[in-house]
């Protein structure tokens, strides 16, 4: 069937290998060169070139790459979608997520999930990045989604959301109408910024040691505990402070708030969905199959 023909291509196109993906799919190198000839000849474009010792894709295996993610895609909706109405999943499913998730990126989800499997009720708490962790572990929750990758061998991260953290002034502070500024400008400003323990907090400061810059070279005046706190304080018109874009997308629209932009900097950041490891309950599998599906990570 065609629809292995484009497995087989697109094994070749993410690995970048015949060998490899012949490997993965448990079927010979020669077999791999002849369905990929086959689908060349289809469409009377090379799909590959060689570099030296490698391959890389054409302009044409770029374009065909996309659609067959895309086809895979709906076919694993359509599975999705179909065991759904035979399925019976109900109980309760416990999850903790770090505050800009919590208040930003999971409601819409949730109320999605809700309306497909209204039988499972699920039960959020909302905490800061090390919290969360330390939930997942002593088993109060199931499931946690964090802002930033700790490096604790008891959890499993998995990404699936990609985030930027970007400088927000009010629409009166004098820099709101500034294309950019330099990092040394930066220190003149008076920051404020998330509480210890956030996972936001914690991205910022090692992007400024990235940059060699100190925390006692920051003016920081303010330390708050949630996105929506600062957000309010930064209507003093002095103030700046790092926050997530997600968190700041109705004020960016509505002119309230604006971005400045630091020269030779850029923060951004991976969303993670955290569990212990080796522990994959049933609930937990059919949330994640359904975030999967929203997001398409």
């Amino acid at each position: 069937m065609f629809d292995f023909k484009l497995q087989v291509f697109q094994s070749v196109a993410s690995r970048l290998s015949f060998s490899k993906a012949a490997e993965d799919l448990h079927i010979t190198q020669p077999a791999v060169t002849r369905h990929i000839r086959q689908i060349e000849a289809h469409f009377n474009q090379k799909l590959f070139k060689r570099k030296g010792n490698s391959i890389a894709l054409t302009e044409a295996g770029r374009l065909l790459l996309s659609h067959s993610k895309l086809i895979f895609q709906q076919y694993e909706k359509a599975e999705f979608d179909m065991n759904s109405l035979i399925d019976k999943n109900e109980g309760n499913l416990r999850i903790a997520a770090s505050t800009t998730i919590a208040q930003y990126i999971l409601p819409e989800v949730l109320a999605k999930f809700h309306q497909k499997f209204p039988k499972i009720r699920i039960h959020l708490l909302n905490m800061n990045t090390e919290k969360v962790e330390k939930s997942v572990m002593n088993n109060s929750v199931e499931l946690g989604f964090i802002e930033g990758q700790s490096k604790n061998r008891e959890l499993s991260y998995q990404p699936f959301l990609q985030d930027e953290i970007v400088l927000v002034v009010d629409k009166s502070h004098p820099l709101a109408k500034q294309n950019q500024i330099s990092i040394s400008e930066l220190k003149d400003i008076p920051l404020v910024l998330r509480e210890r323990g956030s996972g936001t907090r914690e991205v910022i400061l090692k992007a400024f040691q990235h940059e060699n810059v100190k925390m006692e070279e920051l003016n920081i005046e303010l330390e708050l505990g949630s996105s929506e706190s600062i957000k309010s304080y930064l209507s003093n018109g002095h103030s700046g402070s790092f926050l997530s874009i997600n968190t700041v997308l109705k004020e960016l629209k509505h002119g309230d708030l604006y971005i400045v932009d630091i020269e030779n900097l850029q923060i951004k950041r991976e969303f993670f969905f955290i569990q212990q490891q080796g522990h994959h309950s049933k609930l937990n599998a059919v949330y994640l199959k359904f975030l999967q599906h929203h997001y398409n990570f």
